[in-house]
């Protein structure tokens, strides 16, 4: 027989084990792990005989093979109750989702690679594809020879453990510090392009770990339909802290394809200035720049100076797309001008914004077509546009890239195609 330091997962499930007399005390069923110091670590093992299901821990363990047939041999065998943060590899893994952090997908458990190293048994890489199925089932050979006579080469498809992130929170007894931790590493559209292909509960649990701003900014990159289906199925609490983290316009765009009833359960949890500003915006018509029209922006006083602006800039530490241009409002915030943060960082600091703003504004109406929004952008090469209401008062700004993302819409193109 030839003892192997390394080994799949499903060569060992209900092998014999022996214990250092030689006497075959059961089968193996499956192994307890802990993933508390990184390669989750075997800590005990399910073993099976006759009827009796059985908990071990060994001092020993070492797997041998001998022509096709794989022998468990042990040295020390001790009755265990499981450990609450274990959980169990097949039971719990195999045939379970998880992420590929690397390659940015899901992939399904068909096996585990497992390897002996200072005395400990511990899974090294997930394995999924066809290969790793077949020797599942027992047939691996048939597979590789069938491969070997079209003259093709199949291979595992591996990935090292510290590349992935389980979807599917095992049970109860599985308490993680840091649930779904690596997926926090992916950038919000990666995440979200996983996310699109998870069922409800799924995502729901993915979207109850994930801090506010991350699950706010890879909400914001999913489809219609499939935001709906998250804030539905999240607790309460947690969807009101992720929206409170969202823009109104975004929120908005959200809410108006929800039916009624779920739209006042969530609109009931959100601040009373920002209900009433998020109903407004959904009294738009779908053509208006106002439904596009994003409320976030910084507006200040003509009589502030360029200094005083500057510090409420550090103290409100906008966004980038919110940043680009400081509006400038009368007592009545009616649009006076604007002026770019370059030319507010290269003003005299004393100076007042009504003297060093430049009051050429191309600016659009709530209640104007989407279509001036991108003539406007496109002619000027503008990166946004003011917008006011009726009464001359700046109420929002619409952004180049919110423009786009509009037009890209399944019935802006319908519109496009029949213009043009």
């Amino acid at each position: 027989m030839k003892k192997l330091n390394e080994f799949f997962l499903s060569n060992i499930l209900n092998a014999y084990i022996y214990d250092e007399l030689d006497d075959n005390i059961g089968k193996l069923i499956d192994i307890y792990v802990t993933t508390e110091s990184g390669y989750p670590r075997a800590i005990g093992y399910k073993i099976k005989k006759g009827k009796e299901l059985l908990d071990f821990e060994f001092r020993n363990i070492d797997i041998y093979k001998e022509k096709s047939n794989y022998v468990v041999k042990i040295i020390g065998a001790k009755d265990i109750i499981p450990r609450r943060y274990s959980y169990l590899l097949s039971k719990n893994l195999l045939d379970k989702q998880i992420v590929d952090i690397n390659g940015k997908k899901i992939i399904k458990v068909n096996d585990l690679k497992m390897i002996k190293t200072a005395g400990e048994i511990r899974v090294l890489e997930v394995e999924s594809g066809l290969l790793s199925l077949s020797r599942r089932f027992g047939v691996e050979s048939l597979v590789k020879g069938f491969y070997r006579f079209i003259n093709k080469e199949v291979k595992d498809d591996s990935i090292t453990w510290e590349s992935v992130q389980s979807i599917e929170m095992i049970d109860d007894r599985l308490r993680l510090s840091e649930p779904y931790k690596k997926l926090t590493e992916l950038h919000p559209v990666e995440l979200a392009e996983i996310v699109e292909g998870l069922s409800s509960e799924d995502r729901r649990k993915i979207f109850e770990s994930l801090r506010n701003d991350f699950a706010a900014d890879t909400l914001e990159e999913l489809e219609t339909e499939i935001q709906i289906d998250i804030l539905k199925n999240l607790s309460s609490g947690k969807a009101k802290e992720i929206l409170d983290v969202m823009p109104n316009d975004e929120i908005a765009d959200i809410l108006e394809d929800m039916d009624d009833e779920t739209k006042e359960n969530l609109l009931i949890n959100i601040d009373d200035e920002d209900e009433l500003e998020i109903r407004d915006l959904m009294e738009y018509e779908d053509e208006m720049v106002g439904s596009i029209m994003n409320t976030d922006f910084i507006s200040l006083n003509i009589d502030i100076t360029a200094s005083e602006t500057i510090d409420i800039l550090r103290a409100l530490k906008p966004d980038d797309e919110v940043s680009h241009y400081i509006y400038i409002v009368d007592q009545n915030e009616r649009l006076q001008g604007f002026i770019s943060l370059r030319d507010l960082i290269l003003a005299d600091p004393n100076s007042k914004l009504k003297s060093i703003m430049n009051t050429k504004v191309l600016l659009v109406k709530d209640s104007d077509d989407i279509e001036k929004a991108v003539q406007l952008s496109v002619k000027y090469e503008l990166y946004s546009l003011p917008v006011i209401d009726e009464e001359e008062k700046l109420c929002g700004v619409a952004v180049m890239n919110d423009i786009i993302e509009e037009l890209l819409t399944p019935s802006w193109k319908r519109k496009l195609k029949k213009s043009s």
